[in-house]
């Protein structure tokens, strides 16, 4: 682990992280327990959206963990949404990220959390929402809308396993 205790190691990480943020995509933990495996179940469709973001850079452009009660879901992307199917049960959203507070050289992990009823054959759209508190940092509200708003969300969005007929644009 590197230590950030100087600027120039501090500046060494952001840059490594901007690298990595370029490069990077949606990806999901298909092993968790409240996902649908079994295409009999008649499991709640969920979308998960993040729209791009303006003006940040660095830490509040990687990937944001997504955990379902207590247990690591997913990796968002900025500039995606993805579709799940789940379990119908009582869901605690959690995210994670890490950002800068104004007076601190060292990142510190922000953590938000949403608790969501899935019932079986309804969709969700989730907005993965980011709130920019300037000298408080970053951090990202699971928000659900409408299909409408929805399909304003993901205009210029990639899309993360989604298949074409489920695709946002096409409901």
């Amino acid at each position: 682990m590197v230590a950030l205790k100087s600027p120039l190691n501090y500046l060494l990480l952001l840059m490594l992280s901007l690298l990595i943020t370029a490069c990077s995509s949606t990806s999901l933990n298909k092993k968790h327990e409240l996902f649908a495996q079994d295409p009999d179940i008649a499991a709640a469709q969920v979308y998960f959206i993040r729209p791009d973001t303006y003006r940040e850079r660095g830490l509040a452009d990687n990937p944001v963990a997504i955990e379902a009660n207590g247990k690591h879901l997913m990796d968002l992307a900025k500039g995606e949404y993805t579709y799940v199917r789940m379990k119908p049960v009582k869901v605690t959203f959690t995210t994670r990220s890490l950002t800068l507070f104004t007076n601190k050289m060292e990142p510190v992990e922000m953590t938000r959390t949403s608790e969501i009823t899935l019932q079986p054959n309804e969709r969700y759209f989730l907005h993965v929402k980011q709130v920019n508190e300037e000298f408080r940092g970053v951090y990202y509200l699971i928000d659900m809308v409408s299909l409408e708003t929805a399909k304003s969300l993901i205009d210029g969005l990639r899309t993360s396993s989604v298949p074409g007929s489920l695709a946002i644009d096409k409901l």
